[in-house]
């Protein structure tokens, strides 16, 4: 039987087809052990890939955008936390049900946050294989092709975004924890036109990242537009987000923005692509190229169910990367009057982008080329996995590679932060130096989150916060301005410095000249206590 042009919605409503391809009622007598398998052998499947995803790319709860999400967990257990600059914590986590639906769950479990946190990355990274798997259902009739695709993106979990600083999932929990796999659900949803399949999930990642809803809604109308073959209506989709732009930028056209948040706004290279390297500007254009050709190569070939849902993902990618691109070219610049849409960052459509790319790439790859032989698989994905976990180790040289709750940490800044949460009152409020994050061997582990003190704000991820909220950046200019080059300093201008915000306590590299008490020291670092004369807010 031979179908040229028809559309893949259409041969799906074919009963013999949807016989042929899904696992529905009719299929054959015949078939329904193999299926009744099937839904046996998946999800035990998936578990096991869960845990070697784990186990490839690492887990560090306090590192990078985890030490924002996770101080906001604990504030929400622990009221009496952080009394200076919670606005930096508040910022991100006022958005989201995140921090209020993880404390609530450590509250109902009666466990610390530490377990609790450690058993969501593991379903956190099952439930994305899972949203992956039901992609790969849909995309692929061959059971080659469907585990070629979820192996590649359990594989390839902590990849670079090109030059968005995203993974396509972090090895901490975040609220993109749980909106990733809620997108990737409503994708299939949207594959086999079900609704509520598609907006129950949707709604969901919303209330844990709005941001990332608003482009999975974007990428879901784009795929709808290429799986009804109204091209109209995609190049509308694709002029509205650029008219979108406009009058974003329109509408700031008479709001000046103050010093303190240009120059943050400054600080974050991955808004604006004309600072990206060149290997980053590949990372975008590839992927939607690819997909082009493969959309294209195929537009005449005779259409199943599973190559139908594979061209329309294809020009989705394509129309929604088109999309994205031309927005973040033309509005998002360093020297543009307002950074509103550079805020707002169009170029994360490519988190979902870059999923979806792996697992299609993942399933040509398993039903084209590996099919049965083992050692292909072996080979391949062995290499992969390989080289994904030694650029993690590569990433945090200094951090065990797994930090479970039940590890004793090894990196020198982790043992400080830990001294400093059980032997500082809860009140102390600390400086470090503002570029901390990226000094030799702290890993960028959080101060805040692993220490749950108050600090004056850092370079980078308080700098990202006040990048993204303006009404932070006063408060954040002034307050990483006092605590860079704390080492170098002298004990008086430390004390100058740092006296107008009342800090009690300090954290200085080794090698730091003071007279300071300081009552604890490691290899790296000192945490030093300021003479009482220092005055209080």
């Amino acid at each position: 039987m031979k179908f040229v042009g028809a559309s893949a919605t259409t041969l799906v409503r074919s009963p013999q087809l949807k016989a042929l391809y899904t696992n529905s009622p009719s299929s054959r007598a015949g078939q329904r052990l193999p299926l009744a398998r099937s839904r046996v052998l998946a999800p035990l499947l998936l578990t096991l890939l869960s845990f070697a995803a784990v186990l490839i790319h690492g887990y560090h709860p306090y590192a990078e955008d985890a030490g924002i999400y996770v101080a906001g967990i604990e504030l929400r257990l622990h009221p009496q936390l952080f009394p200076f600059g919670q606005e930096f914590i508040a910022a991100h986590t006022s958005l989201s049900i995140f921090a209020p639906a993880v404390a609530a769950l450590a509250v109902a479990l009666h466990s610390t946050l530490r377990d609790v946190l450690f058993g969501l990355q593991i379903a956190g990274t099952w439930m994305l294989l899972f949203g992956c798997w039901q992609i790969a259902r849909r995309c692929f009739s061959s059971a080659a092709g469907r585990w070629g695709a979820v192996v590649l993106a359990a594989c390839c979990l902590t990849l670079p975004v090109a030059g968005t600083s995203l993974f396509m999932m972090d090895p901490y929990v975040t609220g993109r924890t749980f909106s990733t796999p809620c997108i990737l659900l409503a994708i299939s949803g949207c594959l086999d036109r079900r609704w509520a399949a598609t907006l129950i999930p949707l709604g969901i990642a919303a209330l844990f990242h709005p941001l990332m809803a608003i482009y999975a809604t974007g990428f879901l109308l784009m795929l709808l537009a290429a799986q009804s073959h109204r091209w109209k209506l995609a190049a509308t989709l694709c002029g509205a987000a650029v008219v979108s732009g406009a009058a974003l930028q329109f509408s700031q056209r008479n709001v000046a923005e103050t010093p303190a948040y240009i120059a943050a706004a400054l600080t974050r290279s991955y808004f604006y692509i004309s600072q990206w390297q060149w290997y980053e500007v590949i990372g975008i254009v590839a992927p939607p190229l690819m997909m082009f050709a493969y959309a294209y190569r195929n537009r005449r070939a005779p259409i199943s169910p599973a190559l139908g849902a594979r061209i329309a993902l294809c020009w989705a990618m394509v129309l929604c990367s088109a999309a994205s691109i031309m927005v973040s070219l033309l509005f998002a610049h360093p020297t543009s009057h307002s950074h509103l849409v550079a805020r707002l960052q169009p170029l994360r459509a490519f988190h979902i982008v870059y999923l979806v790319f792996f697992v299609l790439l993942g399933g040509l790859i398993g039903q084209h080329w590996l099919k049965r032989a083992t050692w292909r698989w072996i080979a391949l994905f062995g290499a992969v996995a390989a080289t994904m976990f030694f650029a993690q180790r590569a990433t945090y040289p200094s951090s065990p590679h797994l930090e479970a709750p039940w590890t004793t940490p090894t990196n020198p800044w982790a043992q400080a932060f830990l001294w400093i949460r059980a032997n500082t009152p809860t009140s102390a409020l600390f400086a470090l130096d503002a570029h901390y994050i990226t000094a030799p061997g702290e890993d960028a582990q959080g101060f805040r989150a692993e220490a749950e003190r108050s600090t004056l704000a850092d370079y980078s991820k308080d700098g990202g916060a006040s990048a993204i909220f303006p009404q932070l950046a006063p408060a954040w200019m002034t307050q990483h301005t006092a605590d860079t080059g704390l080492s170098a300093m002298s004990d008086s201008q430390r004390i100058a410095h740092l006296a107008p915000f009342g800090v009690t306590w300090i954290v200085l590299q080794r090698g730091a000249q003071t007279a300071f008490d300081c009552p604890y020291a490691n290899a790296e670092i000192r945490v030093c206590r300021l003479p009482a004369r220092t005055p209080q807010m």
